[in-house]
């Protein structure tokens, strides 16, 4: 039976309550059965989930008893059920509950509970199995599972999960000193009560926990740290503490493959976890790795077909793997499942996948969904114009782009794609204005320099490509590398544009033994001019094309020089 309330809402009436009802119900209770020292361990025991009616609520119950039986009370105080009942009551919820990780935890606080147990119950063909842990109140990552077990009646369970509770917890005052003692910088002695927690309970996952991060305290190397973390997901393959140190001492050795399995395991088993899936899989795509998490991942998702955060961790992995054509298909299932996914984030990274797999259709309508949702998204529209160009839309996509920047003038690339545009257009001056433009607004320098530097050199060759080759396109490609050059000045730069500016020089004399006229006996002295110059200044990209031109601006001299002054009087 699941609880009646949401989480949310079962969080919020925990919280009121904690102050209200939870110490009064305890501390009754207490003091009508016997006074015991404060620091007397107190444990919780709550109703075990199961699919069966009622199994869980009395197998919780029935722990409680043979516990109460086990140990003496100034030994270890196991919470009644009345005293759980009028906390679960005060909060709203029946006292049946079968509470979730979270709720557990904030229910052993209010009741001052050391730690709780949990867990699951199903009914056999000849009995009951159940698999329980046991869990620390202060910390719900500190988690010690017990061997799973089967028993003909509810009862002989509970009794056996009673004895494994009480060896469980000889590890506990031990590990209790190890976190003292890290708390407050002695690793070494740390060590010291984590061994003697694992001796005490030879399967300990709490005190190897513990050891694992004194020994990191310590600065231990790697391969130390590696097999104690090993050894406690050996023993509980879900270990959320170990497995995060084990994924982070794989990358610390460079180890990469087995760092993003761990971390693959880890947000397999965790993939609610908003804050820990984001920080996971930023991890393993910035490893170089992601392939190795794919398997994982993608097995996850086909054990809990619909589940909705694992569609989502699916479709991210297949993101950081370049996959597109499954994290594409992956999104779009996401958003089917879960319409609340399809943020400002999803329409970002699904639109640039399309485009990325070269489905510029796909690219453009996913981005004019995110744009027509979010219309004030500056990101989203800077990317529609994007995907707009690579259909061919070039208006659109200079008007998309000029959005971007009116609603956010810092927009990412915002500038840089409306000036693109503006190039496509046939707009050069336009866009080395707007691109000044962006210099202003903080972009910085060497990116529009280095931007304008490649819209030149494929002006320069698309002109040189061109049959018959026309001058226009080279002036085109001098001007954008002109502004490429005083922006952020490179060797590259000057080069090209010299070249460029010797074809236009060289046209225009030629040109100019039919035409005879000043205007163009102007264009070759001046263009030939920017070519020394420049060809000279960047000569070290080829020196020996550099060479070569120099040397034929020193032929071409006389006949520029006697059309100038014979044309221009």
């Amino acid at each position: 039976m699941r609880m009646t309330c949401q989480p949310k809402l079962m969080l919020g009436a925990l919280a009121l309550s904690l102050g209200a009802f939870a110490p009064a119900p305890l501390l009754a209770q207490t003091r009508t059965q016997e006074k015991l020292p404060d620091e007397t361990p107190r444990a919780l025991v709550v109703a075990f989930r199961s699919p069966e009616k009622g199994t869980g609520t009395n197998l919780g119950e029935q722990i409680r008893t043979k516990l109460q039986a086990d140990i003496p009370m100034k030994q270890m105080y196991v919470i009644p059920k009345a005293t759980i009942c009028a906390n679960l009551e005060a909060s709203g919820f029946p006292c049946d509950s079968m509470p979730d990780a979270i709720t557990s935890r904030l229910l052993a606080t209010s009741l001052r509970a050391d730690f709780y147990v949990d867990g699951i119950v199903t009914k056999t063909g000849t009995g009951y199995k159940s698999d329980a842990r046991l869990v620390l109140a202060r910390d719900n990552s500190m988690v010690q599972p017990l061997p799973s077990i089967s028993g003909n009646k509810l009862g002989d369970v509970a009794s056996q999960i009673s004895k494994a509770i009480l060896d469980v917890r000889k590890q506990l005052p031990d590990e209790r000193t190890c976190e003292t003692k890290l708390g407050a910088g002695d690793a070494a002695g740390a060590i010291t009560a984590a061994r003697a927690s694992i001796a005490a309970y030879p399967q300990s996952t709490i005190g190897r926990v513990c050891l694992a991060n004194a020994m990191l305290k310590q600065n231990a190397p790697g391969d130390s740290v590696v097999a104690v973390a090993n050894k406690v997901i050996e023993i509980d393959p879900r270990n959320r503490p170990a497995l995060i140190m084990l994924g982070d001492a794989y990358a610390a050795k460079n180890d990469l493959n087995h760092a993003v399995q761990a971390w693959s395991k880890l947000i397999a088993a965790y993939p609610k976890d908003v804050q820990l899936v984001s920080t996971v899989v930023n991890k393993i795509g910035q490893s170089g790795q992601a392939a190795a998490a794919k398997p994982i991942i993608v097995a996850a998702v086909d054990s809990n077909p619909g589940d909705p955060d694992l569609v989502h961790l699916k479709w991210l992995i297949l993101l950081a793997t370049k996959d597109c054509a499954e994290a594409t298909a992956a999104g779009e299932q996401m958003v089917k499942a879960d319409t609340a996914s399809a943020d400002t984030t999803f329409y970002l990274r699904q639109a640039a996948c399309y485009a990325s797999g070269n489905d510029p259709q796909k690219a453009s309508a996913t981005a004019a969904q995110g744009v027509a949702k979010f219309k004030n998204n500056a990101g989203l529209w800077s990317l529609y114009a994007q995907t707009l160009r690579m259909s061919g839309q070039l208006p659109q996509s200079l008007a998309a782009a000029q959005t971007a920047v009116k609603l956010d003038p810092k927009a990412e690339h915002g500038y840089l794609r409306i000036a693109q545009a503006q190039i496509d257009l046939n707009q050069p001056d336009s866009a080395i204005a707007t691109l000044k433009q962006a210099v202003a607004s903080g972009e910085d320098k060497a990116t529009v320099g280095q931007f304008l530097l490649v819209l030149g050199n494929k002006a320069y060759k698309d002109a040189s490509a061109a049959t018959p080759p026309n001058r226009e396109d080279f002036q085109r490609a001098e001007t954008i590398l002109a502004a490429s050059d005083s922006i952020s000045p490179s060797p590259a730069a000057k080069f090209v544009l010299g070249v460029s500016a010797f074809k236009v020089g060289d046209s225009a004399v030629r040109d100019n033994q039919k035409a005879k006229t000043c205007d163009l006996a102007k264009l070759a002295e001046s263009s030939f001019l920017t070519a020394q110059i420049n060809i000279a200044a960047g000569g070290s990209i080829d020196a020996k094309t550099a060479q070569q031109l120099l040397s034929a601006l020193e032929q071409y001299r006389p006949a520029v020089e006697g059309q100038v002054k014979k044309f221009c009087k």
